[in-house]
């Protein structure tokens, strides 16, 4: 996922703050919703500081059933229909990056600039200084001529637009490299809109995790290296980039492994069709995951870290050696691109109201240790050791000779794997997530806003 473009379109007034945060959600996921679903999912974002939705959805204009698409009209409906009632936002992200195989077009701009207007006014519209936030999935494709178009198609329906004011960048992973992504490519994005007077967000994209398995027999499976995302950019948001919005990727793109939302059941109306991805998704959970964006989107929004009252400690792992051949799922370490750079380690993030012991264990590497003190959150990893077989890893928060919290992982390691899956599980020792209190949902000061000045330094 590469830079996605992000146009402003100016529809209403309104008022607008800095230090937002949204994910971006998979429309195509939502095919089973009803409005309850919608609401769960609203409630369980906002319950972490997410101000809204970022709705990614394809183009809905193919021709009959059952490769029709405009299903997703009904259920964005839906969607605006809840979110208006629950102070949440939304902003569009049209997907342009490609046109399904049953289509004949992809994107029209009647029918883009008609979803735009229908919910410009709606309250649950996200307002940035003013305008309408809209974004795109690439676009590049399209050219100048079909934005063109589509300002005066807004133009005809009473809507001016602005030209593309700001910037989205998608490009939350490593680009096929085994080192850590740093902020080099948001400092060089934010220098260049502002040096050309742009005056729309700054929107950064942060993801603790990508993999991908078609299982399909082609060179297009991908992994990318992640043992350490989430915590690194969340930490670069908050010391270098500093960004207007803060877009996690993803709340729900389970098949791309990037998911932070829980797993969807087998059946019902939250189901999701994954076919044969579902083999390395189902059982994979990623709600601790929250935990830790909670953390840092408190941090985000006030500039100040948050006061740590209770002792948590996220920690994930995949579950079998990269190494090994596995039964089934592309088994074969030179189709999975870029298999060999995750590490084969358990690790652990650790946030503690006092100072602790964090002991873990992974088969026979058994209490390893590291402190954890108040000056904020400290990472670690213990390695799999050699021929690791149904080993369950377990995590524990110690204070002197007493044990305060311990949990153990929810799937085993091991080298008899049924599935070639670089997905990983994620865990929580001590208590359950709860709510934030509530942040701001864009709205505040209008005009210009002024983002927080954060602390870099705990201790």
């Amino acid at each position: 996922m590469a830079a996605s473009s992000l146009f402003l379109v100016i529809l209403l007034c309104g008022l607008a703050t800095a230090a937002d945060v949204f994910a971006h959600f998979m429309v195509a996921n939502t095919y089973n919703y009803t409005q309850n679903e919608w609401k769960a999912d609203f409630v369980s974002a906002s319950e972490i500081g997410i101000d809204g939705f970022a709705l990614n959805w394809g183009p809905p204009d193919c021709s009959l059933a059952p490769n029709s698409q405009d299903w997703y009209v009904a259920r964005i409906e839906d969607a605006f229909a809840v979110a208006a009632t629950n102070e949440f936002k939304l902003i569009y992200s049209f997907d342009m990056s490609y046109t399904p195989a049953a289509c004949s077009i992809g994107w029209n701009t009647t029918f883009m600039a008609t979803m735009i207007s229908k919910y410009a006014k709606s309250p649950a519209a996200y307002i940035w200084n003013g305008d309408v936030l809209v974004s795109s999935y690439g676009g590049e494709g399209y050219g100048n001529e079909f934005f063109a178009e589509l300002k005066s198609v807004l133009a005809g329906e009473g809507a001016q637009s602005a030209d593309p004011n700001g910037v989205a960048t998608g490009q939350a992973w490593p680009a096929d490299t085994d080192t850590n992504l740093t902020a080099g490519v948001d400092v060089e994005f934010q220098a260049a809109f502002e040096n050309a007077g742009r005056t729309g967000p700054y929107i950064m994209g942060v993801s603790p995790w990508q993999f991908k398995d078609f299982n399909d027999g082609y060179y297009n499976s991908w992994v990318e290296y992640s043992d350490v995302l989430f915590p690194n950019r969340w930490e670069q948001a908050l010391s270098t980039v500093q960004p207007d919005i803060v877009e996690i990727i993803t709340w729900n793109d389970f098949e791309e492994s990037h998911y932070i939302r829980d797993l969807p059941p087998v059946a019902g109306p939250a189901a999701v069709g994954f076919g044969v991805t579902g083999a390395y998704i189902y059982g994979q959970t990623h709600s601790a995951w929250r935990v830790m964006a909670q953390y840092y989107i408190s941090w985000y929004k006030t500039g100040l870290a948050p006061k740590v009252t209770e002792d948590r400690v996220v920690f994930w792992y995949r579950v079998h050696p990269k190494e090994v051949p596995c039964s089934s799922g592309t088994n074969n370490i030179g189709v999975v691109r870029n298999a060999a750079y995750p590490a084969d380690a358990v690790f652990a993030w650790a946030l503690v109201s006092e100072n602790s012991t964090i002991s873990m264990n992974v088969g026979s590497n058994q209490n390893w240790t590291f402190q954890a003190t108040t000056c904020g959150p400290k990472l670690h990893m213990v390695p799999f050791p050699n021929g690791i077989d149904n080993v369950y890893p377990s995590v524990a928060v110690q204070r002197g000779e007493e044990t305060l919290h311990a949990a153990t992982g929810a799937v085993a390691i091991t080298e008899a794997c049924a599935y070639e899956n670089y997905n990983p599980v994620v865990g929580l020792t001590g208590p359950a997530l709860t709510a934030s209190p509530k942040m701001g949902n864009g709205s505040g000061t209008k005009g210009k806003p002024k983002k927080p000045k954060h602390q870099k330094k705990l201790c």
